[in-house]
């Protein structure tokens, strides 16, 4: 990783988020995942003028915090790296259209030549995409039209992506519609608890045509549930995912290319096979390119908060961007003046989290399990250790389910299934509906040893004590 030396000044720059794009720069990417343990937040930045222009490389990097976008003040940076995202890799996810007009040419004809439909084109520039990523990156695939499939859980591995591509197939015209916001909204719940850089590239060849809409009938997967540009700009923003939007062909939707901006991302307008491949590739590079500040993040009240970089050129040129992120909530309540009573719910956490560190050392066990940390249903229930055995295990309110726990009237019957893969000797956590692993919402999610499952208020911790045996042996 290359490092820049800086200082923090105490002049900044005032330019809104719009002049920074246009003087060229703009915040990608907030990354809060230290914010909370080292009070650290990480800024991707993209700057394409800097060092492409003789005079253009960067000086000082400066950043200011507000809690309201009006007062400002200054904040300490801690470390700048050039291309950090080639050390650590990026985690991509591909959201692929496959609604029924992708099945044709590109003029919207039938065609039996399988080469000129939009799904096959589309398919070759995303394995073109897929064969030129690094070891390093990660990557994860979903396919949508009326339904949502989770083809590669995100995280994975290119090969993984590769041949869910290939099992991709023709829809009946019930699941030819274009769930569009929906899907987005899917995707990023799905995409949400990876960590470092993440990036989603969602590719669609129209509008928005959701089922339920326009059918008159339940969509069979999702009954009436929606999405709106806003709520999708909004969940993209609060998850710290760019969007980057690929409109394939001339019928595009309008909104796509707002939500792909305002996540920090940006849409692109594609007409053929070339530029498509084209497209997945400059992605990539842009991302590589971008250059990460690391600061000291503040204390203000308000779960919204408000950053500014700038930089200067050693021809003289300004560079500014600002965006907002979200910091989170005590008992959301953060906006106001500190009570006194968060003391006592900060102590309450304190001892949970005590009470976890002794659970986990009461015993050890020879088994992969998940020991249940509290629930609605009563304290005496708080200690016990249930043990995952078989493929899957099914966590609910149900009395038949395979971990059956009463007393929370919000837990589903069977509110979600635990996988178990025998040959990588992988859990995973799947739902329906969201659940929050270590406070990131998410329906499908790898997991690991630690990691804190809340299913309605009812909450368990995942113990891979059996994972990591069967890795020794």
């Amino acid at each position: 990783m290359k490092t820049i030396r800086h200082s923090l000044g105490i002049a900044f720059f005032v330019a809104a988020s719009a002049i920074a794009g246009a003087q060229g720069m703009s915040i990608t990417q907030i990354g809060t995942e230290n914010l909370l343990g080292l009070q650290k937040t990480r800024l991707y930045i993209s700057a394409p003028i800097l060092g492409t222009v003789p005079g253009t490389q960067p000086q000082l990097f400066e950043v200011w915090e507000s809690g309201d976008g009006k007062d400002w003040l200054p904040r300490p940076v801690i470390q700048v790296a050039l291309e950090p995202n080639a050390d650590t890799g990026i985690s991509f996810f591909l959201l692929l259209d496959n609604s029924g007009s992708m099945w044709t040419d590109m003029d919207g004809k039938e065609t039996t030549v399988a080469a000129d439909l939009r799904v096959e084109r589309a398919k070759a520039a995303a394995h073109s995409f897929l064969s030129a990523l690094s070891p390093k990156d990660r990557v994860g695939l979903a396919v949508f039209n009326t339904r949502y499939w989770s083809a590669a859980p995100p995280g994975g591995q290119s090969a993984d992506a590769a041949r869910s591509l290939d099992e991709i197939s023709r829809p009946v015209p019930e699941d030819a519609f274009t769930e569009l916001y929906l899907s987005m909204s899917r995707g990023l719940g799905e995409f949400a608890a990876e960590p470092g850089r993440r990036v989603l590239i969602v590719l669609s060849d129209g509008e928005n045509y959701p089922y339920a809409l326009n059918s008159g009938k339940p969509n069979p997967e999702t009954s009436t549930a929606s999405a709106t540009p806003a709520g999708v700009i909004d969940q993209a923003v609060r998850d710290g995912v760019t969007v980057y939007a690929v409109r394939f062909g001339s019928q595009r939707d309008p909104l796509i290319a707002d939500i792909a901006r305002e996540s920090g991302g940006r849409a692109f307008d594609v007409m053929d096979s070339d530029e498509l491949a084209s497209v997945y590739q400059t992605i990539r590079q842009d991302v590589l390119a971008e250059i990460s500040v690391d600061y000291r993040a503040g204390m203000a009240r308000g779960e919204k908060r408000w950053v500014r970089v700038s930089t200067g050129t050693t021809d003289g040129r300004k560079l500014s961007a600002t965006r907002h992120y979200f910091a989170g909530t005590v008992l959301g309540q953060s906006a106001d003046e500190p009570r006194a009573w968060y003391l006592l719910c900060i102590g309450a956490a304190a001892l949970a989290w005590l009470a976890l560190v002794l659970f986990k050392l009461e015993r050890e066990t020879d088994r992969a399990g998940v020991r249940l940390l509290f629930g609605p249903g009563g304290s005496g229930q708080s200690t016990r250790f249930f043990e995952l055995a078989g493929p899957q295990t099914v966590i609910g309110a149900a009395p038949d389910a395979d971990i059956s726990i009463a007393g929370n009237p919000s837990l589903k019957a069977s509110h979600a299934t635990i996988l178990f893969d025998e040959a990588k000797n992988v859990y995973t956590v799947v739902s329906e509906s969201p659940v929050t692993v270590n406070n990131h919402a998410v329906t499908r999610k790898r997991l690991e040893s630690g990691d804190v499952i809340n299913m309605a208020g009812t909450v368990v911790v995942f113990d891979e004590t059996l994972v990591k045996k069967s890795k020794k042996k």
